[in-house]
């Protein structure tokens, strides 16, 4: 019996208050955090079919991730060709989401309507490579797969998807736009008009390129053991308050291209402010395009006991199984929300910088800093600068 498919992605309130000593911001949220309690008692093939469903977000991802912690778990990993197609099939996901970000929420920012017929064609684009990639949707279902689907036609879909995001987003090649300096980029955001070009104009001449700007940690990779431990600890209040040895660490865009040399460059003159935060998805957009293949690596432990993580659109995402037979008895997932949007996390405190005597733009920039954090829920934004 499968269950039916529903919304789990809750609400974030998000208060911000001028106060005496600075900001006050408070974050409240009505995420349901132990939803994946639904596939305990379950067998594990069905929490795998109702993985996807359960959370309309990143789907893929949550899926990827739900078929490796299984097959952690049961100590029968996928051959190379299937894990490949796989952080493909995340990386499309990422792709996606990323330039409904742009082509949808940056024009929204500056007064401007989007264009749906041009981000319907690239979904569209994303759809069919996605379909040849998984056409029965195998690979996020069905553990320890030992052949990947076929697409002779994959590179060339994958090449004039590329050539069109070149011309909708950048006005260039990709490869020429991710060999720019911050000079270059400065000359580029002024001189092309571009939805991301316009955004990003809007951002340097109000003076906002530093804004939200913070002491926070790009997240490494989460020690599998440790991770285990604060997952299977008592109680769940590391789900709803992650932690990671003491540090500020945040995940996302910003966090993965931490060291890249254009970002590098920009974070120097502008600190890790709200420029630097949405030149990141640019840049991710960019390589994702391109596609590189670059393998996740997926560790196997057996016993019924399984982990996986694995990068999605917002940021890392974890998901703990502990199988007994074939039945799931313990299933918890951690989300990047909740690292990046926890009480006194990164965008808890980048919300601290907003400028509450300005006060016509003070809710734009509180918007815009949210918005590149980028929670995977939709959020209520109350503000009081009086």
């Amino acid at each position: 019996m499968s269950m039916p498919a529903a919304s789990v992605e809750g609400h974030l309130v998000i208060s911000l208050r001028r106060s005496g000593q600075g900001n006050r911001v408070r974050l409240r949220s009505s995420r349901p955090l132990l939803a994946s309690r639904l596939f305990e008692g379950k067998p594990s093939a069905e929490a795998l079919r109702n993985v996807p469903l359960l959370f309309n977000v990143c789907g893929q991802a949550q899926g990827v991730a739900a078929v490796r912690a299984v097959e952690s778990a049961q100590g029968k990993p996928a051959c190379d060709p299937v894990e490949l197609s796989r952080d493909r099939l995340v990386r499309l996901e990422t792709l996606s989401e990323h330039l409904c970000r742009v082509l949808t929420d940056w024009p929204r920012f500056i007064g401007d309507p989007p264009d749906p017929q041009r981000l319907a064609a690239l979904l569209q684009a994303l759809r069919a490579l996605r379909d040849r990639l998984d056409p029965d949707g195998a690979l996020t279902r069905t553990p320890g797969l030992t052949r990947a689907a076929e697409s002779p036609d994959h590179e060339p879909r994958r090449q004039a998807l590329q050539r069109h995001i070149a011309h909708d987003l950048y006005g260039c090649r990709l490869q020429d736009w991710l060999g720019f300096d911050a000079s270059a980029m400065c000359r580029w955001i002024a001189a092309t008009d571009t939805p991301a070009t316009r955004l990003l104009r809007h951002v340097v001449n109000h003076g906002w390129a530093s804004l939200g700007c913070i002491d926070s940690q790009p997240m490494p990779w989460l020690d599998n053991d440790t991770l285990i431990t604060y997952l299977d600890g008592a109680g769940d209040d590391f789900i709803a308050h992650p932690h990671w040895h003491g540090a500020n660490v945040e995940t996302g865009p910003s966090a993965r291209l931490a060291a890249h040399p254009l970002l590098a460059e920009v974070r120097e003159r502008h600190g890790n402010g709200l420029l630097a935060r949405l030149l990141a998805r640019l840049i991710e957009i960019a390589q994702l395009a391109i596609y590189p293949d670059t393998q996740q690596t997926v560790r196997t432990s057996a016993n019924g006991l399984g982990i996986s993580q694995l990068e999605a659109s917002r940021g890392r995402l974890c998901h703990r199984v502990i199988l007994d037979g074939g039945r799931v008895t313990r299933y918890r997932i951690l989300a990047p929300t909740e690292w990046n949007f926890r009480p006194d996390g990164p965008a808890a405190q980048a919300l601290a910088t907003v400028d509450a005597h300005d006060h016509p733009g003070a809710r734009r920039q509180a918007e815009l800093l949210i918005h590149a954090a980028d929670p995977c829920v939709s959020f209520q934004l109350d503000t009081e600068f009086a």
